[in-house]
């Protein structure tokens, strides 16, 4: 019983089928002359024993007159056809487990047969072949084969699954563990939960599994019948064969067809001009959903007018090589990247982003005022410009970040050149490097490096449309990421965002160790201004190293005081003190302008560097730089905590102010500020292209897929 491997548990069945029926039994192997066969009744041999007849190699059991001898058992019984339905069941999903055993069953009614309703010949086939013959090759066809296997905890799995296209009002899983035919309501649960966002309400799936794990984790004894069974790590295979499950499953998108009946539309006389641009690849709907097949429709006329003005501007254009890149940003935006089912209609991107032209017009001024050796972003870029640079207070912050925006770039002195290229070739930076590129994942990257924003959920959290996906993404700690990755590839070349007016280095570590986040605001004011004094000394001291690195510059004065020495008479010293100013802060993220920016986290964030940072190893001392910088600047463009519109609303809703949530929302004033600072936070990471996304952000929440797009075209379809 510790380690059940056969078909029974504990080999009464049998034994207990003799003692209600009439059972014959005939067998005969391969090296008798001939078979054998014995009646029993009551659980006793008849007859004269076991006596001698003719037969064929194998085993034939005849169980008869099924609870002749307990009429309230037999009472007990459904009808014929519903007993026949259960065998007939069991029979099938063995069949299907056992492709090359030939099944049959056939219900007898008196002395007369029907014919066959299952029949399997064996042999060469293979489970998908025994599901077609059982459920049709419209299932079977409908069919994806999957497998999972682990060492650690060790099982096995294999089976079939159905894919999008097919769906049913009831779910059929058919399980076997170890090769015996049982139930398992967690494995059933997390199979389904798979399925929820791919299918319609209310359909379920197909599934055959066919599980391997060790006997001795299996506990049979938990139900009366022997179906249920439970074993150990169930939630751990259950996640990882929902893992597998998930991963083909947004394969399948592609797979889909639909069937789509237009309306007839209206004709419009053709015109020449018309006719001559109707071009019927922008007039196809999405993937998969077959166009409009009238030849002349408003939409059309007006579409073959904008062809007109296109090819005109084209032709133009030709003559004004300056504006090629205008031309292309032009022919960009004709082709919308949303899924809709008209591209006529306005896009998100027409209304949240910069029109492409004016990006394509940025994006090439930036190539051509680039250093040739820095490719990611110029030496200050988003920061010192040529007559002047950002003011982080006051009414004047739109228009110098306006004249930041567009201003020239100085060129990189020569000697910052070649601490770029020093910077570039330390050791420690190549491990960090290498470090990220086996975390990351090249199709991952890809979709979130073409991400289109779509809105804001909270203060950290937007929904992105990736591909043909809407996902629910944590942008904050995207952001950190993606400033972390760029710290590392531009160490020593990063941009700078210089401040208007140098702060007094003491004043920020005194602003920081008063910070209730610090842990340091309880202490004793003689306490606090000793370690003002020690961590003014350690930024003093490291100085070079953080202006060298990481444009973080802290401009160093020296007064001279003149004090009366006591123990000499009174005689007159003079000492030297050193104090610090701090002019500028890494711009990791590669802003052009500081529209949006709360600079309220940098007092602490100047504590952390003395306080977290250990500046005996190089390697982690880079390391811990570059992420309390990319947290730094990614939090200067969240939104202030205090317009967590989520909270918000949940608040009002238990206040009793409104009756649900979405009345909640609707009635709540928003703020420019609370869309804006995340709209342009994702833009500084689309815009920088380059990043690689580590793999586990779709492991561990911070990308979730909420819904593929094009599989709601079925849901709209039955609508």
């Amino acid at each position: 019983l510790l380690s059940i491997g056969t078909f029974g548990f504990r080999g009464e069945a049998l034994a207990s089928i003799s003692h209600v029926a009439h059972v014959t039994v005939t067998t005969m192997t391969s090296n008798d002359s001939c078979a054998s066969i014995a009646h029993y009744s009551e659980g006793k041999l008849q007859g004269d024993g076991v006596r001698p007849c003719a037969g064929t190699r194998g085993t034939t059991l005849m169980v008869e007159n099924m609870f002749y001898n307990n009429p309230t058992r037999r009472q007990a019984l459904g009808k014929e056809s519903i007993e026949h339905s259960k065998v007939l069941e069991v029979v099938q999903r063995y069949a299907i487990h056992y492709p090359h055993v030939a099944f049959a069953c056939r219900k007898f009614s008196g002395s007369n047969s029907s014919a066959f309703e299952l029949s399997t010949t064996g042999g060469q086939l293979n489970s998908r072949d025994v599901i077609g013959t059982i459920w049709g090759q419209n299932l079977a066809n409908e069919l994806f084969p999957f497998e999972v296997k682990s060492e650690e905890p060790p099982f096995s799995c294999r089976g079939f699954a159905s894919n999008p296209n097919h769906s049913a009002r009831s779910s059929t899983l058919i399980l076997f563990i170890n090769n015996r035919l049982v139930d398992c309501a967690p494995l059933k649960r997390a199979v389904e939960a798979v399925y929820q966002p791919v299918l319609p309400r209310h359909q379920h799936p197909w599934v055959y599994l066919a599980l391997d794990v060790d006997p001795a984790t299996i506990d049979v004894n938990v139900h009366p019948t022997k179906m249920e069974v439970q074993f150990l790590h169930e939630e751990i295979i259950s996640q990882r064969i929902q893992e597998t499950l998930s991963s083909q499953l947004r394969t399948m998108g592609g797979s889909r067809s639909f069937s789509c009946i237009l309306p007839s539309l209206p004709s419009l006389p053709s015109t020449g001009k018309a006719s001559a641009f109707i071009d019927t690849s922008q007039d196809a709907g999405p993937p998969g959903l077959p166009g409009p097949t009238s030849q002349a429709t408003p939409q059309r006329a007006e579409r073959a007018e904008r062809a007109e003005r296109a090819e005109r501007a084209e032709r133009e254009d030709k003559s004004a090589p300056e504006d090629k890149a205008t031309t292309k940003a032009a022919k960009a935006a004709a082709k919308p990247t949303q899924i809709r089912t008209d591209h006529t209609q306005m896009s998100l991107e027409s209304i949240f982003r910069e029109s492409q032209v004016q990006a394509s017009q940025g994006s090439q001024a930036f190539q051509d005022m680039e250093p040739a050796p820095i490719q990611d972003a110029p030496l200050g870029a988003a920061s010192k410009q040529s007559n002047g640079h950002i003011d982080l207070d006051g009414d004047e912050a739109d228009g110098n970040a306006t004249k930041a925006m567009n201003a020239e770039r100085s060129e990189p002195s020569a000697e910052r050149l070649a601490v770029f290229e020093e910077a570039q070739q330390l050791t420690s930076i190549e491990e960090l490097r290498s470090a990220v590129n086996l975390a990351s994942d090249e199709n991952l990257s890809k979709l979130l490096n073409q991400s289109v924003y779509v809105g804001p959920v909270n203060r950290e959290l937007i929904l992105l449309q990736c591909g043909a996906s809407l996902c629910l993404a944590n942008l904050a700690i995207m952001a950190r990421e993606c400033a972390y990755q760029r710290l590392l590839r531009l160490i020593g070349g990063i941009g700078c965002i210089t401040l208007v007016e140098p702060l007094p280095l003491k004043d920020l570590v005194q602003l920081g160790l008063r910070d209730p986040e610090s842990g340091y605001d309880k202490l004793p004011g003689s306490d606090i201004r000793a370690l003002e004094d020690r961590f003014v000394s350690l930024l003093l001291q490291k100085a070079d190293l953080l202006k060298e690195y990481f444009m973080l510059e802290i401009e160093i004065k020296e007064d001279q005081e003149d004090h009366m020495d006591h123990k000499d008479h009174g005689k007159a010293l003079q000492s030297v003190q050193r104090h610090g100013r701090l002019k500028t802060v890494p711009n990791a993220l590669g802003l052009t302008s500081d529209v949006g920016c709360s600079f309220d986290g940098l007092p602490l964030f100047m504590l952390r560097l003395c306080t977290e940072i250990n500046w005996n190893d190089e390697k982690t001392c880079l390391d811990g730089i570059c992420q309390l910088a990319a947290e730094f600047c990614a939090d200067l463009l969240l939104p202030d905590e205090s317009l967590n519109a989520t909270d918000a609303v949940n608040a009002a809703v238990a206040a009793g102010e409104f009756e649900d949530v979405a009345t909640a929302a609707a009635k709540r004033p928003r703020t420019s500020q609370e869309l804006q600072s995340l709209r342009w936070l994702h833009e500084a990471i689309r815009k920088d292209g380059m990043c690689k996304w580590p793999r586990s952000f779709a492991k561990d929440g911070t990308l979730l897929d909420l819904v593929s797009l094009d599989q709601l075209y079925k849901i709209f379809e039955r609508c």
